[in-house]
């Protein structure tokens, strides 16, 4: 069974529900990249924040 990747706001200490999951890490990372751009106004997903954000990703096993 294929890894399954999943990465929400609330792992970064954000009040959102949001939540992406896939099995593939830098498709989870876009989506999470579009939502902050989109919805918490973040301006750029700068290196820092990625791996910021790289480093909350979690796994399932489905």
């Amino acid at each position: 069974m294929p890894k399954v990747y999943v990465l929400s706001c609330r792992d970064a200490g954000v009040d959102c529900d949001f939540e992406t999951r896939g099995e593939d890490v830098e498709a989870v990372m876009r989506n999470c990249a579009e939502h902050a751009t989109q919805v918490h106004g973040v301006k750029a997903f700068e290196p820092e924040k990625y791996l910021k954000m790289r480093a909350q990703l979690k796994t399932l096993d489905e």
